[in-house]
């Protein structure tokens, strides 16, 4: 009985053994320090900024589609790209001016660019005005001046944080025809002028321009077919540059969310098939106001209604933050979905908190009934404005985020399947039980040998 024991624990650790050193040989370790050095090629000068609308931001579409193709990933429906339009905010050519002028139109005033005043960026409808005391559609408070030339609107203002560094996301749908962002003492000087009978005059050289923008997209098929896929997604757009070419390089927002996608698609493309697909979606337009996701759950709703979504927007921050969980406006501590999400956080030992807001990808899919989540590291510090760069990435963070999807794509595209997730562990376990079985077999055969020669 004992034998067949033996022999049965034996047989049992080989196959283990086998099917570990498989995983061993064939797994594609996820690598932080690759997250980093792909944050750093996405930031670099040869993207400037990645915005949306630009050539440089087309070239970050086709980097991340050929990451895809060498992960052998799928077309999703037949293309590994969708398009749609966008309205983005083009330079042309001109030199920026806020200047104050007499009734003569003589300049007797140039603020400096950049120093003085600067473009918020959140649209251009129009991108010039001047004004003066006679306007009467002229709302003058502390920190603001609102003026309304028929049908614009603008308005000049002192920023809360971050002087004229912070950078606005561009919304094409905003009242607002063009914001600009002044000092104190300008703003101040502005008021004295205007009181004085002097004539405010501003151009920024942007316009708003129709253009087409692409979501990248790729899957690793799963047994079940019919079933909807897991969904990982990141959006890869930024903020561009500013007039002084200043580039807002976004490497926590969002470089760093891409390459832990791309990152994630090479580990798990390395695990075998999965029981349900993974769609991989590198979003764009996310700056424009989520534009690139809400384009794709428009119209591929019919085909991902049971998906999980978990969306990459900001990993790379531990300083002092917590991994924050990020649901929709309607989700709380008890929706299932991140119920499931936080107890992997408790599980891996993991501080994290919880936000609720609609300033994610997270958003569109939320609005139609569809499980989704954000993880980001909420650290604001930086974010839209140029020092948003590689330098502040942190390794530990990234690593603290794939602790805890890693564990979740697991548990829902491969049946959670433990020898994925431990197949080091259970590698070194097995060999230590063949060992032992092995070396005590060799022990009891020399001890029969030994007790019959004598």
């Amino acid at each position: 009985m004992k034998k067949i024991i033996v022999s049965f624990l034996f047989s049992i650790s080989l196959i283990v053994f086998f099917i570990s050193l498989k995983f061993y040989i064939t797994v594609h370790p996820f690598n932080s320090q690759e997250v980093f050095n792909t944050i750093n090629f996405l930031c670099s000068d040869n993207f400037k900024g990645r915005l949306t609308g630009t050539l440089e931001n087309r070239e970050v579409e086709e980097y991340i589609k050929l990451k895809f193709i060498e992960n052998n990933l799928k077309p999703f429906m037949g293309e590994y790209t969708q398009t749609f339009k966008v309205q983005y905010p083009k330079r042309i050519e001109g030199n920026p001016y806020l200047t104050v002028s007499d009734d003569d139109g003589n300049i007797i005033r140039k603020f400096e660019y950049g120093k003085d005043y600067k473009e918020d960026m959140l649209n251009f409808k129009s991108n010039k005005f001047s004004f003066n005391k006679n306007n009467p559609q002229i709302n003058s408070k502390d920190n603001v001046i609102q003026i309304k030339d028929n049908l614009d609107y603008f308005l000049i203002y002192i920023p809360s944080k971050e002087g004229l560094n912070f950078r606005s996301s561009f919304i094409n749908s905003s009242h607002w025809s063009m914001c600009i962002m002044v000092t104190e003492p300008t703003l101040k000087y502005i008021k004295k002028y205007i009181d004085d009978g002097y004539t405010i005059n501003c151009f920024i050289p942007f316009t708003a321009k129709e253009a087409l923008a692409n979501n990248v997209m790729g899957y690793i098929e799963g047994k079940d077919k019919a079933a909807d896929p897991i969904i990982l997604s990141a959006h890869f757009d930024h903020l561009g540059s500013d007039l002084n070419n200043t580039i807002y390089r976004g490497a926590l927002d969002n470089a760093s969310g891409t390459s832990f996608m791309l990152e994630m698609a090479k580990y798990i493309s390395s695990l075998g098939q999965p029981k349900r697909s993974i769609l991989f979606v590198g979003f764009n337009a996310e700056e424009f106001g989520c534009i690139g996701s809400t384009e794709f759950v428009k119209k591929y709703k019919n085909y991902i209604q049971n998906s999980k979504v978990f969306n990459f927007d900001m990993i790379g921050s531990d300083n002092g933050v917590p991994l924050c969980i990020v649901g929709g406006p309607q989700d709380t501590t008890k929706t299932a979905f991140l119920r499931s999400v936080s107890d992997t956080c408790s599980d891996e030992k993991i501080y994290f908190n919880y936000k609720f807001g609609s300033d994610s990808d997270h958003k569109a899919f939320r609005e139609n009934k569809i499980d989704a989540v954000t993880f980001c590291d909420n650290d604001t510090s930086r974010i839209h404005t140029p020092m948003d760069k590689p330098e502040f990435i942190s390794t530990t963070a990234i690593d603290r985020c794939f602790n805890v999807v890693s564990r979740e794509v697991i548990k829902y595209a491969f049946g959670n399947n433990l020898l994925i997730l431990y197949y080091k562990e259970t590698l070194i376990g097995s060999s230590l039980v063949i060992l032992t079985t092995v070396i005590a077999f060799i022990y009891s055969k020399r001890k029969k040998n030994y007790n019959l020669s004598n």
